[in-house]
């Protein structure tokens, strides 16, 4: 007889529960409490800047400063980070209407006024003027040189005309960057759609999942690069535990700050699995993790290195947005290795072409499902997956698929797991 254990799952702004045979483990961050006062701790973070003066020693004299900030697929205290941020610049002379937010979308889309009300608070939002980045609007680009790979980097033209340029962000394991943050806010955050044409394809882009890898990854090394040739002056990141509680704040150099915070998260979100499973089942984190499908791949992405070959990895996510762009490349193509073929042959495109591949990467070796989503059965299958109502019935199906014995394994918040296998297994 086979023993069930529960398991939650963030969905959306909620969560589910569901029963689940032969767990082999819930793969979680390792718990860690937050700070309890965020305020103080990013207070004490600009205080104590990591390889770099502090930022009203920056800002002194100067006359204009541009504070790069996350869209809404990015949860973090962007309105705390905007506040001590602006406290520096005006302790340096600097009044608020010479401060502005550049929001860094890449190829997302605009967020709504009260979506920004919600991220930062009706204070920030009254205060400061936001430029919304198109990277597709050359007009509002500037190019700032070629990296030593040859990526030509277009960048959003205000944010180079600033005296003082900050950037905001979240320190976690990244499918493609081995983290995210830091250098990331630039490119893709405000650069230009040729130069993430260039930087998203092959061969920058890792063709592997590549949660926690830095050293020796183009992908991450291309982007500092960027950064660096657009002088970044100071950034202003957080690494955050399960509960989304801030643990940590960095703050200070561009690279050296952020490496900190990445030596603080690395160990947080590392698991190390004793076995790949039959089953997997995964969760983006919530909301906004899961608004849509292009956003959750990056929890498929995990899956996929904690699954054996020829297993399936179901992929629980609400998805209020829908699919996204990519959703179409797959529902025309008669097989997914037609999608790859077409990123191998053009590489980044707006119709998120990369995103398309990814998905299409993980169907060549696996079965995936989506369960529990907004979307129509017959849209999620023309895509190559199949569609569950509940958990439940992902669970049910892959048991008449791989038998009574099939192992499974959990994880609720996949797109920022850092997943390692023993020795020997």
């Amino acid at each position: 007889m086979m023993k069930y254990s529960e398991v939650r799952f963030p969905l959306g702004r909620g969560s589910v529960t569901a029963r689940i045979p032969n767990l082999m483990a819930v793969v979680e961050p390792k718990p860690v409490r937050g700070v309890g006062d965020d305020r103080k701790e990013v207070r004490r973070a600009l205080a104590e800047p990591i390889g770099s003066p502090r930022l009203r020693e920056i800002a002194r004299g100067k006359r204009s400063a541009a504070i790069v900030v996350n869209d809404i697929t990015r949860p973090y205290p962007g309105g705390l980070f905007v506040e001590e941020l602006a406290r520096e610049l005006n302790e340096a002379g600097l009044r608020d209407d010479e401060i502005f937010l550049v929001v860094a979308y890449g190829t997302h889309r605009i967020n709504t006024d009260e979506e920004l009300t919600g991220m930062f608070g009706e204070r920030v939002v009254k205060r400061f003027r936001f430029v919304h980045h198109v990277g597709s609007d050359a007009g509002t680009l500037v190019n700032i040189g070629v990296t030593p790979r040859g990526v030509s980097v277009d960048v959003n033209r205000e944010f180079m005309a600033a005296d003082v340029k900050i950037l905001t962000g979240l320190i976690a394991p990244h499918h493609a960057a081995g983290f995210s943050g830091g250098r990331k806010s630039l490119l893709p955050g405000i650069s230009g759609l040729q130069t993430l044409k260039t930087h998203h394809s092959f061969p920058f882009r890792p063709r592997i999942p590549s949660m926690g890898w830095l050293d020796g990854n183009a992908f991450h090394e291309e982007a500092l690069a960027a950064a660096k040739l657009a002088r970044v002056d100071f950034i202003l990141n957080s690494v955050d535990n399960a509960n989304r509680e801030l643990v940590a704040a960095v703050a200070g150099d561009l690279e050296a700050a952020h490496r900190a915070g990445v030596e603080i998260c690395r160990p947080i979100w590392t698991f190390e699995l004793p076995s790949k499973a039959d089953v997997v089942i995964v969760s983006p984190g919530g909301f906004p993790r899961d608004i849509d499908l292009y956003q959750s791949q990056k929890a498929c992405s995990c899956a996929e290195l904690a699954c054996r070959d020829g297993g399936e990895i179901v992929l629980c996510s609400e998805a209020s947005d829908g699919a996204g762009k990519f959703a179409r490349l797959l529902q025309e193509a008669s097989h997914p290795q037609e999608v790859i073929d077409k990123y191998v042959r053009e590489g980044f495109t707006a119709e998120s072409t990369a995103k398309a591949y990814m998905y299409a990467r993980a169907l060549i070796r696996f079965r995936v499902g989506i369960a529990c989503s907004t979307l129509r059965s017959e849209d999620v299958e023309k895509m190559f997956m199949s569609h569950y109502n509940t958990i439940e019935d992902a669970i049910e199906s892959a048991l008449k698929r791989c038998g009574e014995g099939a192992s499974f394994l959990a994880i609720p918040s996949a797109s920022e797991m850092i997943i390692t296998e023993k020795s020997g297994s």
